[in-house]
């Protein structure tokens, strides 16, 4: 029998005895790999349950779903999924993520995450996928597939401290995708992505650092971004803007800086005319985690 997948990166597929002609063949998919370094030649491989606490697996035939199957950290066989299938053709999609809920895959083109606090929001995570088309013949197919990470990270981090009267953040961003097109692995939607965080009183007084996600429409973006700091009753008491931020898939962006200050003593960031931070010239270190960081101080 023969076996073929094909997809950005071939997986490793093993030939099994057929078995009767014109019965299902049982298919075997695994996750053997997630992309988590620098290049092909020295990147670091790692479990798909160091990373991600949910795994979605959809199979697709001529155009229509015809199998989906969800997983979460912790159920038998993470990473793992055996099923039944006719002889044929396929097109097979592996999402890994941990957001709060799962995407729908109806379409593998448009994997839709959404602003946490919309009505099912699922929030954004950092997210992996494999899209590749699967050819099942009579008998036992098995695939070992491996997974490229779609997103790319904005990393806030505060050299200063977090004032005990800041309560929460917000992290408005345009210029990214909330939503994947598993079969380019880049953003297809223009989103507002819009994402609170809420601290506690064991954060006061010690300095933050806070990620964010996002598809780029390519390689490489520009993004901006839009962080205020919330007190109890809701007022805006700090602002800041970072506009046009480089970045690129698989790498993480990151700024660094006072962020709980003012213009004037005593006085709060107005939220209305927030003044833009210019960033520092560029540094760039290698993540052992992400292709690359790059480095920016406001």
């Amino acid at each position: 029998m023969c076996v073929a997948v094909a997809s950005c990166e071939k997986p490793i597929v093993e030939d099994i005895a057929p078995g009767q002609e014109g019965q299902k063949s049982q298919v075997v998919i695994t996750i053997a790999d997630i992309e988590s370094g620098w290049a092909s030649s020295t990147r670091a491989q790692v479990s798909v349950a160091d990373v991600c606490s949910r795994v979605q697996f959809a199979i697709y035939q001529n155009g229509t779903r015809v199998e989906a199957k969800n997983q979460a950290a912790g159920d038998d066989g993470f990473g793992t999924l055996t099923l039944q299938l006719d002889a044929g053709d396929y097109q097979l999609l592996v999402l890994a993520h941990s957001s709060k809920a799962n995407i729908t895959t109806t379409s593998p083109a448009k994997l839709a995450f959404t602003n946490p606090g919309s009505s099912n929001g699922t929030g954004y995570s950092d997210t992996f996928y494999y899209y590749g088309t699967m050819s099942v013949t009579d008998g036992e197919t098995r695939v070992s597939i491996d997974m490229k990470r779609a997103t790319s990270m904005f990393r806030l981090v505060t050299t200063d401290v977090k004032p005990a009267e800041v309560k929460r953040l917000q992290f408005y961003y345009e210029g990214g995708s909330g939503a994947l097109d598993a079969t380019t692995g880049f953003g297809c939607v223009k989103s507002k992505q819009s994402v609170f965080v809420d601290l506690d009183d064991s954060q006061t007084g010690k300095p933050l650092q806070i990620d964010m996600y996002t598809f780029l429409h390519a390689e490489t973006g520009s993004v901006d971004f839009t962080v205020k700091a919330f007190n109890a009753t809701d007022d805006i008491i700090y602002s800041h803007e970072f506009s046009s931020v480089s970045m690129q898939r698989n790498c993480i962006t990151r700024y660094t800086g006072l962020f709980f200050v003012s213009d004037q003593p005593d006085q709060p960031d107005q939220p209305d005319d927030p003044e833009p931070d210019t960033p520092s010239p560029l540094v760039v270190t290698v993540d052992p985690d992400w292709a690359s960081t790059f480095d920016y101080t406001f």
